[in-house]
C-alpha cells in the first residue's frame, strides 16, 4: 500500500538545508528508522542537498518528498536549477594513495552505492525530479 510523502520545502541555501536535515531526522525518528539503513538516508539527502544548493543554481526552494515503506525509504528532489542527471556522470578515478585524495567529489557515487534505485527527469515545468531509493536493511 502507498504511503503518503512527507514533503520538506527548503530555500537553496546552506541554512535551509540544515533546517530541513533537522526536518528529515525528526520523520525519520517519528518512522522508527534506526541503524545503518538510516544513516544512508541521511546520508545520501545530504549530498544531494548539498550538490543541489552548492551547484545547482537553483534559485526557488527546493522540495524532497519522503517515503517511508517497510523495505525503504524514498527520497523525491524538485528543484529549479540548471538541468543535471547524476546517472549520465562517470565515476570518479579513486586515489591510489593518502596523498592523492581529495576531499569532495565521490557524492553522486556514493548515492548510486547507497541506492537499490535511482531515476530522473526533466519536468514540464523545467525543474529537475530526482528520486532514490534507500533500503531499511
Amino acid at each position: 500500500m502507498p504511503t503518503t510523502p512527507h514533503l520538506l520545502r527548503f530555500p537553496a541555501t546552506l541554512s535551509g538545508l540544515a533546517e530541513a536535515a533537522r526536518a528529515l531526522c525528526t520523520l525519520l525518528d517519528d518512522g522508527g528508522r534506526t541503524g545503518p539503513g538510516r544513516y544512508n538516508v541521511e546520508l545520501a539527502f545530504e549530498e544531494i542537498a548539498v550538490n543541489i544548493v552548492n551547484h545547482g543554481a537553483a534559485t526557488g526552494e527546493i522540495t524532497a518528498a519522503v517515503v517511508l515503506d517497510q523495505a525503504e525509504t524514498v527520497l523525491t528532489f524538485e528543484d529549479d536549477g540548471v538541468p543535471f542527471d547524476p546517472r549520465d556522470q562517470p565515476d570518479p578515478r579513486l586515489p591510489t594513495s593518502i596523498h592523492e585524495a581529495t576531499v569532495g567529489g565521490l557524492g553522486i557515487m556514493l548515492v548510486r552505492n547507497l541506492s537499490s534505485r535511482m531515476s530522473y527527469e526533466r519536468t514540464a515545468e523545467g525543474r529537475n525530479r530526482l528520486t532514490i531509493a534507500i533500503p531499511v536493511q
